[in-house]
């Protein structure tokens, strides 16, 4: 007989009464991986975020330029999604034991998990520019570069993607009092969009006074301003709006990538992982016929839906359905104009520059309702009011320490 009594045994660890669903990142696949998953029903969802709060990355240049509220850009998770938040930080995904570490210690049990943590701006590859250059992520940085711009005559913005666009226009539209440069590497602005869009864009940073430095590298930043490839001296407030790059490794280190994205198979899982699946731009997606699809809110949103729902099939032990993306699109709002297109479409000549920021308004309201329908996607429209939700400490969720 065993000299073991009960009350000398380990005690097992908590487990939810349902199958346990984990999204990891609040953003656009975040959220609507949490809403498809709970919409699945049979499963608890839970989302781990570190701050618990949904951002509207394009509207961040409104905010910084100060056309429109922190509040517009950003909305609590928890009241979009219905679902708990923890707020924390993952540092490691255990796919063989469905655990995921935080960074307190704690370890939260999965059956099935989404990793949708995004991607960054990589400051960092130019020497000063982590110390010296402020970013655009979240719109506690939007603040803080609108009370930097109220102390400074030149804004110096490193990146001609669509932040870099977006913010040198918004800030040149505005602000009399601010001189814009906008610094490209590539030889036009927006180099990974058609030519017409960098053409029709390039004519509207004019028109509102944006000096632009196309070809043309930095080579260090320091707490006045930068020094360009070429040896010229640039003093102002700098912004790093390069390019964006995932990290998947950082979380998913066993994980194949491409580019930094996590390869994802059909059904959204991560090549060679079980029960972890990926969405939004730390993925490698890919649209209905095989072709690599950009980084952006629209497929992130597509994606997170399908990852959702098939990461409720694999807790509850149903069959997972194939992805099928599909990109319709693009709009860089500007504020009181913007470029675009939809399809093979160019918008942002003549009168259609003035449709593009009604049309991202009506994108934003299209993710609000498939999220939580008309009162939320109304709520949410820029200027309206809402009421300060608590995002909420860390709920009981039976992590095991």
């Amino acid at each position: 007989m065993s000299d073991h009594t009960p009350e000398h045994d380990p005690p097992e660890p908590l487990r939810s009464p349902a199958p346990r669903v984990v999204i990891v990142g609040a953003g656009y696949a975040g959220s609507h991986a949490a809403v498809a998953a709970r919409r699945a029903g049979d499963v608890e969802v839970v989302v781990v975020d570190q701050d618990g709060w949904h951002g509207f990355l394009p509207r961040l240049a409104g905010v910084a330029a100060g056309r429109l509220r922190a509040s517009d850009a950003r909305s609590p998770l928890r009241e979009l999604t219905g679902v708990e938040v923890v707020r924390a930080g993952v540092v490691r995904v255990d796919d063989e034991a469905g655990l995921l570490v935080l960074d307190d210690a704690t370890t939260l049990q999965a059956d099935a998990m989404v990793v949708t943590v995004g991607s960054g701006s990589p400051a960092g590859s130019v020497p000063g520019s982590s110390e010296h250059a402020a970013t655009l992520h979240t719109p506690d940085d939007a603040l803080r570069l609108r009370r930097r711009l109220a102390r400074t005559r030149q804004l110096l913005v490193v990146g001609a993607g669509a932040t870099g666009v977006q913010l040198a226009a918004e800030v040149a539209a505005l602000r009399d009092d601010i001189e814009v440069h906008l610094i490209e590497v590539a030889g036009r602005v927006l180099p990974a969009e058609p030519q017409r869009l960098s053409e029709d864009a390039t004519r509207y940073l004019h028109r509102v006074g944006v000096r632009l430095h196309l070809g043309t590298e930095v080579a260090r930043i320091d707490r006045r301003g930068l020094l360009t490839g070429e040896g010229r001296r640039l003093d102002g407030t700098v912004v790093w709006a390069g390019g964006w790059r995932a990290r998947a490794d950082e979380l998913l280190p066993d994980a194949p990538l491409l580019d930094g994205r996590a390869v994802v198979t059909s059904d959204l899982r991560v090549s060679g992982l079980r029960r972890v699946l990926a969405a939004g731009d730390v993925a490698a997606h890919r649209d209905v016929l095989g072709r690599p699809l950009p980084m952006s809110a629209q497929i992130a949103s597509q994606a997170g839906a399908v990852a959702g729902r098939n990461a409720a099939a694999l807790a509850t032990g149903r069959a997972t359905r194939p992805a099928r993306l599909l990109e319709l699109g693009r709009m860089i709002d500007c504020g009181a104009r913007g470029v675009g297109r939809v399809g093979p479409v160019p918008l942002g000549w003549g009168p259609t520059a003035r449709m593009v920021p009604l049309l991202h308004l009506g994108i934003d309201a299209r993710h609000l309702w498939q999220l939580g329908g008309p009162v939320l996607a109304l709520a949410h429209l820029p200027g309206r009011t809402r009421p300060q939700v608590d995002t909420g400490a860390r709920p009981n969720l039976h992590a095991v320490s």
